[in-house]
């Protein structure tokens, strides 16, 4: 698992000029780029990697500094993204399943917005000597951000539960078919104390009681 930086699926997007002027000017200048990676960092939102025309790099930049046509509107980085990394240690995944399929996801005003689904970024610790300072080992904690071209041009990443995928031929409910709690629960098999493996080089192994003095 990558820690810090990650390859994506190569996407080519606008840059807005404003991000590459602190914000000074040029905010109605768009650039064509090539985006090639992401950063994670816990307490930041996800900052992408990406090639400019005349060969520039650049390093680290929120998804609302892109877009995909030249007339998107630019939006506030808060109404595209709902939380920070949860790690240091990220993951990018185009899940076959569902790539490029039609979604939606609402902000935090309740607005809904619309487009297509083009990967995934999920978070783990995986090293026992690292703090999981992000809560991506917490069962109820835990959050992916799917990353979503949206129809007015604009990138967004959300979670699983502000989402909703459209596959015309399986999630033909119109209401929902149950609400959904948080999991709370850290699934493992390994916790019982009722049952051992045989004391044998055996491969294929059998399985018994432990002899219990009570």
């Amino acid at each position: 698992m990558p820690e810090l930086n990650a390859n994506i699926p190569i996407q080519q997007w606008y840059v807005r000029g404003n991000y590459l002027r602190d914000q000074r000017d040029s905010h109605d200048k768009l650039f064509p780029c090539v985006v090639f990676g992401v950063a994670s960092m816990v307490g930041k939102p996800p900052l992408f990697h990406f090639l400019m025309e005349d060969g520039g790099l650049w390093w680290r930049m929120p998804v609302s500094a892109f877009c995909t046509h030249e007339d998107a509107p630019p939006m506030h980085l808060e109404d595209l993204i709902l939380w920070d990394c949860l790690s240091n240690f990220v993951t990018v995944t185009e899940f076959d399943a569902l790539s490029k399929m039609r979604m939606s996801y609402r902000d935090r005003e309740g607005e809904t917005h619309r487009g297509r689904y083009l990967f995934t970024l999920d978070w783990h610790t995986p090293d026992p000597n690292t703090l999981d300072c992000g809560y991506s080992n917490s069962p109820n904690e835990h959050k992916c951000g799917h990353v979503i071209e949206l129809d007015n041009g604009n990138i967004a990443i959300q979670p699983n539960n502000r989402v909703r995928l459209f596959e015309p031929s399986f999630t033909v409910k119109n209401e929902v078919v149950i609400e959904r709690l948080v999991n709370t629960h850290d699934w493992t098999v390994e916790t019982g104390d009722d049952w051992l493996t045989e004391d044998t080089e055996n491969f294929e192994y059998g399985m018994r009681q432990p002899e219990r003095n009570d």
